[in-house]
Order: structure tokens, then sequence, then C-alpha cells
């Protein structure tokens, strides 16, 4: 199917489409680990980490660290990730065996000098001491590049998204180039109209829209969203639901204002009925197959 045939269809022939060729995945090598993060995070402590490699295999461990973090107090910076936090101000409970409950905060960040023996509490109740005195065999540096590694796949989800961004703004930029047009990532609505005299209605002012591509020849804009859902759930009927009425909105411009929404990922399958009220509204739905064979080439020529 080409664009003209796509567009010319019912809402449900382009859904049923639509959902037929949806991708396996988007996801590339790059997704699954971010090495550069890895390796940024792992160097902000690795004067402190080195100088921690003292207490690996020490006897007197609990002594030996109160000794080291009294004499240098900056090393307790370090501790939240040799326990894989990414937060610095940590709200601790502590049950006590009568089963009293406290909270306790401590800042890793700014370090309280009158408070050291609670931070080695802190790390001998964690466990860390344990593993400093008898698991840890090797550098300290090495063994934080491990626990960044495993963090930094808490991001794996947003990097889906970031992918979809990068691949649309790839072709775009391709797309523009042939045609003669200019584009925009992350656009806003100010921009719009300070560089290209186009009114974009917005719901909120905080509004980016992914891409934004502008012909100056039909002084006509389209506003491009993307995201991509591997997997099903309840925020896909509230994503449809948006993107539904962003449509509505911006097309309301007494501009030539066109929206485009590029989604993809299997779990539009679980998601049947919303989707569905969202082809209703919107004619330019586009997956990643459709981008290959042409359709956001073919629209933006028109």
């Amino acid at each position: 199917m080409k664009l003209n045939d796509y567009i010319c269809s019912s809402s449900d022939e382009r859904l049923e489409f639509f959902l037929s060729t949806l991708s396996i995945t988007n996801r590339t090598p790059e997704y699954y680990v971010n090495w550069e993060k890895v390796e940024r995070e792992t160097r902000k402590f690795e004067l402190e980490l080195n100088t921690l490699n003292y207490l690996v295999g020490k006897e007197n461990i609990y002594h030996e660290t109160l000794e080291l973090f009294t004499k240098q107090p900056d090393l307790i910076r370090a501790i939240p990730s040799l326990i894989a936090s990414r937060d610095k101000i940590l709200d601790i409970l502590v049950i006590d065996d009568n089963d009293n409950m406290t909270f306790e905060q401590l800042n890793f960040s700014k370090i309280d000098t009158d408070r050291i023996g609670d931070y080695v509490d802190f790390a001998e109740k964690s466990g860390l001491l344990d593993f400093l005195q008898n698991k840890a065999k090797r550098s300290l540096v090495d063994y934080v590049y491990g626990v960044e590694s495993g963090l930094d796949s808490n991001a794996r989800k947003n990097r889906s998204g970031a992918t979809m961004e990068g691949i649309l703004e790839r072709h775009v930029g391709k797309i523009a180039m042939e045609q003669g047009l200019e584009w925009k990532a992350q656009a806003t609505a100010p921009f719009i109209k300070e560089n290209w005299n186009i009114d974009v209605p917005v719901d909120k002012s905080e509004r980016r829209f992914d891409v934004a591509v502008y012909s100056r020849d039909r002084h006509k804009v389209w506003l491009i969203e993307t995201n991509y859902y591997g997997g099903g759930g309840s925020k896909l009927k509230a994503v449809a639901g948006e993107f539904t009425e962003l449509s509505q909105f911006v097309t309301t411009s007494d501009d030539n204002v066109e929206f485009i929404w590029v989604t993809d990922g299997q779990g539009w399958k679980t998601a049947h009925l919303p989707l569905s009220e969202a082809f209703g509204h919107i004619n330019n739905v586009f997956n990643l197959n459709m981008l290959k064979e042409g359709f956001l080439f073919d629209l933006l020529k028109k």
C-alpha cells in the first residue's frame, strides 16, 4: 500500500494495515547500555573508590571504616554508588530489637562530619561492610562500573522513546535536504511563530513537538510526535487520547498546520479500541515500516 491508498482508506482499513505492519522491536545495539554514561558516573568517584580499596579484606572492618571516614569524610560520598543508588539523600527506616520504628535521613552529598558514626552504621547495616570485608576481590572502580551498567538498564524504557526520536530526526533530515524543507527538533509554538510566522495553538505552554517541518513555498508546518510501545498497559489508552486531542487542537490554527503521529510497537495490539478512536480523527498515523516505504516523504512532498 502507498500513501495515497492509505490516506483514502477508511479508518478501520488504515488501522488494520497499521497493526499488520508493526515492527517487532526498535532496539538498536545502542539501546542496551549507554557506556558513556556508565563511564561518566563511575569516574565521578574514581579517587574515592581507589582509596576505599584500603578497606577490602580488613578484619576489624567497622573500626577501620570509622577511622578512615573520620580522617577523610569525603569518601562517604561514594557509598550510594557502592549500593547501587542514584539518590544522594537517603531516607531510612530504622527498626530496633523491640520493633520500634524511627526515620533518619543521611545526606551523602553534603557530609555531616558530626554524624560519621551514623554513616558507618548505615554501611554496616546495609551489608556494605560485609561485602568489603568478605566478598570484594578486586578494584572497587571495576565493581562500580558493573553496578553502573546495571543501573543504566533502568533507563532503557526512556531510551526506547529517544531511539524513535533519533530515527525520526534522521529520516526528516534526509527528506528536508532532498525537498528543500526546514525543520526543527523539540520545536515550540513560540519558535514556530518567530521563525516561520505560523500560529500553532498549544494545549500547554511548555509543549515541545518532537519534530516540526516547514515548507516556505507552501507556508505550511507539519507537527510530528513519536513514541514506541513494546508492551501493553493502561498508558496506551491515555496516549491515544492525548494525541487525538492534540491533533484536533493544533489544526484549529488559522494557518496551514498538519499533524503527524509516528508510533510503533507490538503493545498497540493490546489497545485496539483507543487506537481505533485515534484513527477516526488522525489521518496521518504512521509506523516505522511506513516510513521505510516512503509515506512521510510522499506526504511532505504533496
